[in-house]
């Protein structure tokens, strides 16, 4: 024997969800009264229902995620000014000693470096 698969109007399903919202009847009445299943009356309730679930997402941060954020965003900018600070520090030692510390930092030549005879200035060059 086969079942025969029933459609129902709209209308149908609309009157038999608004009495399962109402509290009228529960879903195993509902499904008996409309001669389906509890599931596709539960089908019938998110198509027809007042209470349907928002589809928009929502994104949810707990406050634990909130404080480690906050404190990893406190130790990158930490971070960044202690590399501006030695980048600034490189910079004014670059200077005085008249040397790019960038290029030469770590090789052997800062050892030379002090050996090195100082240029001859512009004005002996001129006699």
């Amino acid at each position: 024997m086969e079942r025969a698969q029933m459609s129902f109007s709209p209308e149908v399903k609309r009157a038999i969800v608004e009495e399962l919202e109402s509290g009228q009847i529960s879903l195993r009445e509902a499904a008996s009264r409309g001669h389906t299943t509890v599931n596709h009356v539960q089908l019938w309730l998110k198509e027809y229902g007042k209470y349907q679930p928002k589809r928009d997402i929502v994104e949810v941060i707990m406050k634990s995620e909130e404080e480690r954020i906050a404190a990893l965003e406190k130790a990158l900018a930490e971070a960044h000014l202690k590399l501006l600070v030695q980048e600034k520090i490189i910079e004014l030692a670059s200077k005085k000693y008249k040397v790019d510390l960038k290029k030469t930092f770590g090789s052997q030549r800062s050892s030379s470096l002090e050996e090195k005879p100082k240029p001859a200035s512009g004005n002996s060059a001129r006699r």
